[in-house]
């Protein structure tokens, strides 16, 4: 017996895959469908839609990327003694070496589908959430709940994707670790 995925965890596989290398409007039902080596009869039948494949491909990258982000960090805060917080960083440097080189697919998806409302760009949104209350879970347990710098946090994490997968340059979050490095060290002193 193989171990060989049912059609709708392949048709997530293939979304995922596809509309991150290519883009979601420039990725066609008959490609997602080929890749994932079924029909697009089967694609409709278990989606409905290419607009509910995407946002539940990127709702199932959200789960394992929040997972993976958390896990890391703490990892990696266990390896370098600093604060998960910070770790952040590291984990996001070294996504940004591998498999997301493009940055984020979620702050990618978000740009892409620009229109209130549609549930891709839902979708995205809610991993981007997620992601910041991540962020304001690390700096609580570092003894930082501050609204303000959860949001600077985020938006330290948001431009380290950003700029490093538009750039294809992974220091952009070891640029962003120092930044925050420095702000949560006038946050302590103050």
């Amino acid at each position: 017996m193989t171990n060989r995925p049912n059609a709708h965890d392949s048709l997530l596989e293939a979304t995922n895959e596809l509309t991150y290398e290519h883009g979601i409007t420039s990725t066609g039902v008959d490609a997602i469908a080929a890749r994932a080596g079924v029909t697009k009869r089967t694609l409709y039948q278990h989606f409905g839609s290419k607009d509910r494949l995407v946002a539940e491909a990127l709702t199932d990258r959200n789960r394992r990327a929040l997972l993976a982000h958390e896990t890391n960090a703490r990892r990696r805060s266990e390896e370098t003694g600093e604060p998960p917080i910070l770790a952040l960083f590291d984990v996001i440097e070294n996504a940004l070496r591998g498999k997301a080189k493009a940055g984020c697919a979620f702050i990618n998806a978000s740009l892409e589908i620009n229109y209130p409302g549609h549930p891709v760009r839902e979708a995205a949104l809610a991993h981007l959430r997620a992601r910041e209350e991540l962020v304001r879970q690390l700096l609580a347990e570092s003894g930082m709940d501050d609204p303000d710098l959860v949001a600077q946090v985020t938006l330290l994490v948001d431009g380290a994707y950003a700029s490093g997968g538009s750039r294809r340059d992974p220091a952009a979050a070891r640029h962003a670790k120092a930044v925050a490095a420095a702000l949560l060290a006038s946050r302590a002193v103050s």
